[in-house]
């Protein structure tokens, strides 16, 4: 039995106390929380390093393409602030989700191994997610920012001004860019609002039915 199972048993008792529940299961369970949370989020972590090293790498190649464009006088300096400025968003949005792990990892190692601890520990986790800022900004800088200038330098690229096809282009960034980003913002906003914060309250009222044992 996971948590939410415990927790669902519980909330459907009437004023259920605490100790008609197992709490050895609880124990297991809120290990087993921790288990997947820490999984879901070394695969988060990852797949923030590979994305942000991908923009870098095409960065990279397509800045080189602009110096032998440049060659041929297509290229202006203002089409280099743009590489660099999307590679610069992609290492800050790796090294936002960094310092955020780390951030993390030594606020949760002060808890202990005790129920109680492990209770906290878990809301604590819960309120981090729900304000959690910087998946936010990691997304902003690195699917915004990195997004929009692979696009504006493949455009460059090809040798075609912004003012040609603008329409085509500003359409291109508002759909592949602009609206995935705000998607995700807004249903990591969702999921903390409808998701998240229910299920801390509901384990901030177990830790207050264990404290007044």
């Amino acid at each position: 039995m996971n948590l939410d199972e415990l927790m669902a048993v519980w909330r459907t008792q009437d004023a259920a106390p605490l100790h008609d529940m197992n709490k050895t299961l609880l124990h297991l369970a809120l290990r087993q929380d921790e288990a997947k949370l820490q999984k879901e989020r070394r695969r988060e972590r990852w797949i923030v390093y590979v994305g942000s090293t991908g923009v870098v790498v095409a960065m990279a190649v397509l800045l080189g393409m602009m110096i032998l464009a440049r060659e041929r006088k297509v290229m202006t300096d203002w089409d280099f602030v743009i590489g660099i400025g999307g590679a610069a968003a992609a290492l800050l949005a790796g090294g936002a989700m960094y310092v955020g792990h780390r951030a993390r990892a030594q606020r949760e190692q002060r808890f202990g191994e005790s129920l109680r601890d492990q209770l906290n520990r878990r809301i604590a986790q819960l309120y981090d997610r729900a304000t959690n800022t910087c998946a936010s900004l990691v997304s902003v800088l690195l699917g915004g920012i990195g997004g929009t200038a692979i696009i504006l330098l493949g455009y460059r690229v090809n040798e075609k001004a912004f003012s040609e096809n603008g329409f085509t282009l500003v359409s291109t960034i508002l759909m592949c860019v602009v609206l995935p980003v705000a998607a995700g913002v807004w249903e990591a906003r969702r999921q903390a609002r409808d998701v998240v914060l229910p299920h801390k309250r509901r384990l901030e009222a177990l830790l207050k039915e264990l404290d007044g044992q």
